[in-house]
């Protein structure tokens, strides 16, 4: 009896320890699918030439903290569009001089609007998985639907900040905005 008793509670333990190490590595398998994005939004988006000389280092920032669980590091040092990447943590948005895509951390949340007029004037790719952070002026959006990543541009905010997604990457993403030409 006590056997039967010690298998079951071994089954009941079991079962609960399994959703959670599945929603673990989902998790994990999210952070690494994200960082691979961020990668391809540095790829496919142009930034003013007078700001992005060949010779820049395309710097991505953290704002607020690491939501890729350091899956961005061995991102740094390789190359893109023939610039370096380099990784920095930024503590506040007055920090982003030499920033070319910046991490806005969804606990961020209640600083947006403050952080958005901070970033006003500045060509720097705001990117995020804050939902609703693409309609409230954001550019790029993490999204998910049924455990799958999407991405939402704002075309809009984009085009304010003098930048240009190619069209490769606005293929793939949904867009809120005006649509630019040829879409």
């Amino acid at each position: 009896m006590n056997r039967r008793i010690s298998l079951i509670g071994l089954i009941v333990a079991a079962a609960i320890a399994l959703p959670v190490y599945a929603a673990e590595n989902l998790q994990l398998v999210e952070q690494q699918i994200k960082a691979g994005l961020l990668y391809n939004f540095l790829k496919y988006t142009e930034w003013p030439e007078d700001q992005a000389p060949m010779s820049r280092e395309a710097v991505v920032c953290l704002l607020g903290g690491d939501p890729f669980g350091g899956h961005l590091q061995p991102m740094a040092g390789r190359t893109v569009n023939q610039q370096v990447i380099g990784i920095k943590s930024v503590p506040e948005v007055a920090e982003i001089e030499n920033c070319s895509l910046l991490v806005v951390h969804s606990d961020q949340q209640s600083n947006w609007p403050n952080l958005q007029r901070m970033l006003a004037g500045h060509s720097v790719l705001t990117v995020s998985d804050m939902p609703g952070f693409a309609t409230s002026g954001g550019m790029i959006e993490f999204t998910r639907t049924d455990n799958r990543i999407g991405v939402t541009i704002n075309t809009d905010t984009v085009t304010a900040a003098h930048l240009v997604v190619q069209e490769r990457l606005l293929r793939l993403a949904r867009t809120v905005g005006r649509a630019p030409p040829g879409r």
